[in-house]
């Protein structure tokens, strides 16, 4: 009997150690703890009012009008600004429309509100990864429809995870340099879009922006 336990034992003793580990991938954390995460944005371009869309015609009358062809795509997921151009006295009151994906690649929308006769910028408050379309409701200009539209990189860098605070938002460091004044983080705890970080220091396309910061494991904030 004495041999069999033994037997036993070693048998179970040798698949115990025999079984293969398995690696976690996941973040992991207790319930009471917070997790802080790094998130390096590599080379940002600095922000320019016609990296995107510049002068396009908007509408040629008035009907409603939507461009779905670009000069080129955010360099990386960040804010947009539109600027209307040509005879801004043509620029009725409206709403134009930026449709494109988040930092995770779903669908989102940003709108973009202009005066009578506007002829300044307007920011966006989502992060773009990519735009597939500007949307020109109808009636945004008037007769002769002679305004333009530049669309272009915002200053607001898109983060990867959502924040329940904007003091969550840690600290900053641009080319591996901390920032005696962190950078400015707008904050929305169920759409990662609206999670966007404004740094201090000047981006260039050469320097790597990061940002050190606490999420709120949101599901809607996953890919």
């Amino acid at each position: 009997m004495r041999n069999f336990i033994v037997l036993t034992f070693l048998i179970f003793s040798l698949h115990a150690f025999s079984a293969p580990v398995k690696r976690q991938f996941r973040d992991m954390k207790l319930a009471t703890q917070q997790l802080m995460e790094k998130q390096t944005i590599t080379n940002p371009a600095a922000a320019a009012a016609d990296d995107v869309l510049s002068g396009d015609a908007g509408n040629a009358s008035a009907a409603a009008a939507t461009q779905t062809t670009f000069d080129a795509q955010p360099d990386v997921t960040r804010t947009l600004t539109i600027t209307p151009t040509g005879t801004t006295a043509d620029v009725a009151a409206c709403t134009i429309t930026v449709t494109g994906t988040d930092f995770h690649g779903q669908t989102i929308t940003d709108t973009f509100a202009f005066l009578a006769n506007a002829s300044t910028v307007t920011a966006g408050t989502k992060a773009f990864k990519t735009v597939v379309s500007v949307a020109f409701p109808a009636a945004c200009e008037d007769s002769p429809f002679g305004a333009t539209w530049n669309v272009g990189y915002g200053e607001g860098l898109g983060l990867k995870r959502c924040l329940d605070s904007a003091g969550h938002a840690v600290f900053s460091t641009v080319s591996g340099a901390y920032e005696a004044t962190r950078a400015t983080v707008a904050v929305d705890a169920a759409n990662i879009e609206g999670n966007t970080a404004d740094f201090n220091g000047t981006m260039d396309g050469a320097a790597d922006f990061e940002i050190f910061f606490l999420q709120n494991f949101a599901k809607t904030c996953f890919p």
